[in-house]
């Protein structure tokens, strides 16, 4: 019985770990330059740039090189940079949802890449009558949702903290991705 509670108690936190990311998250709209911007800079073992490149290009391309009119994929080798658009219904909460447009930018480096995710615009029709109307997220999201300038959303903190998801699963797939390849 002692050693079931130990191994319980050892476990816990891997099962809390496991259970994803739910609820709010206190910093949701990190800003850069005045523009939201989300980073994610990630250091990797025994891989060159060209490695790291060819590995996350192909993961791009992969997930968003199928369909020209969601997305797109332009990368440039010699310098180590891709860059990705794309749009994609984001889910804010268990009835309501938005269309969210993005940029990607992924820069590979000597054992490291980093990756930006900015130019985020909404696309939301919160009568679901196909009039979407286009919001920046800088005038939706800014301050964790504090500094909304548009009246139709009547909770920016949805928009904020889904956005926070959205990203930190879509960095997560990038880390995979060079994970699985190392």
């Amino acid at each position: 019985m002692k050693k079931l509670i130990i191994l319980i108690l050892i476990m816990f936190p891997v099962l809390t770990m496991a259970q994803g990311h739910k609820g709010e998250v206190e910093e949701c709209a990190p800003m850069k330059d005045g523009k939201v911007c989300y980073r994610d800079t990630v250091h990797v073992k025994d891989m060159n740039q060209v490695q790291i490149f060819d590995v996350i290009e192909k993961w791009a391309k992969k997930n968003y090189g199928k369909d020209v009119f969601l997305s797109n994929v332009n990368s440039k080798k010699s310098k180590g940079i891709i860059n990705v658009s794309s749009k994609v219904e984001l889910l804010l909460n268990d009835t309501d949802k938005t269309i969210i447009k993005y940029k990607m930018k992924i820069s590979c480096h000597d054992n490291s890449y980093s990756a930006e995710v900015g130019n985020i615009v909404y696309q939301y029709d919160p009568e679901n009558n196909k009039k979407f109307k286009t919001y920046s997220a800088e005038s939706v999201i800014a301050n964790n949702g504090k500094s909304n300038t548009v009246a139709l959303i009547k909770d920016p903190k949805l928009f904020c903290n889904a956005t926070f998801f959205f990203v930190e699963n879509l960095f997560a797939d990038i880390l995979d991705a060079v994970n699985e390849a190392e």
